[in-house]
């Protein structure tokens, strides 16, 4: 059922708070994963990190003709003993509806200028929204979507919390992120 909204102001609100939540929830599950399994890795939120991790922020920033500018960084995954080089970064999106093509981008630009930091993407698969029964922004392997094709490609993995999601390939179950992240970056 779609929520009513009062006007686009309202909704606006819902879905900044509703991406804020998901953030704080994919934060949680992989740095209470590593925390349990003592894993020397640790996942920071990408708000503020200007101010608060100036030289992780650094390596980070897109340089551009007059500096440096910020790229989409929701969170950032950090070697503990190593706390100012990104490993990997999480892209955590309710949606795929217009700022997915912003998380390719910036996977594109990180791997360009940090060759072997990991680009994942995190999602509850809220399903297509034209669609009147629900119906996965993924597709299937046999009948994928081209944001899956593009998945696929350009990104180390896409890990979904939805179970009529279908899995194959880089896509995974949002169970599946903090051990594989942990494999990619550990070893």
């Amino acid at each position: 059922m779609d929520k009513e909204y009062s006007g686009i102001e309202d909704r606006q609100s819902y879905v900044s708070t509703s991406g804020k939540n998901w953030e704080i929830v994919v934060m949680d599950f992989v740095n209470d994963y590593f925390s349990k399994n003592n894993i020397p890795l640790t996942v920071i939120r990408g708000r503020g990190l200007k101010n608060k991790h100036k030289e992780l922020w650094n390596n980070l920033a897109i340089p551009v003709k007059d500096g440096k500018v910020e790229g989409d960084v929701d969170l950032v995954v950090v070697h503990t003993e190593k706390p100012h080089i990104p490993l990997a970064v999480i892209s955590c999106k309710t949606s795929l509806h217009g700022r997915f093509s912003e998380t390719l981008f910036y996977a594109v630009v990180w791997k360009q200028m940090i060759p072997k930091i990991v680009v994942v993407f995190a999602t509850p698969d809220k399903g297509r929204q034209s669609k009147k029964q629900w119906q996965s922004e993924w597709g299937t392997q046999e009948k994928p979507t081209k944001d899956r094709e593009l998945a696929e490609k350009y990104l180390d993995g896409v890990y979904i919390k939805h179970d009529s999601s279908s899995y194959g390939g880089k896509i995974k179950k949002l169970d599946e992120l903090p051990s594989d992240l942990n494999k990619m970056l550990i070893g």
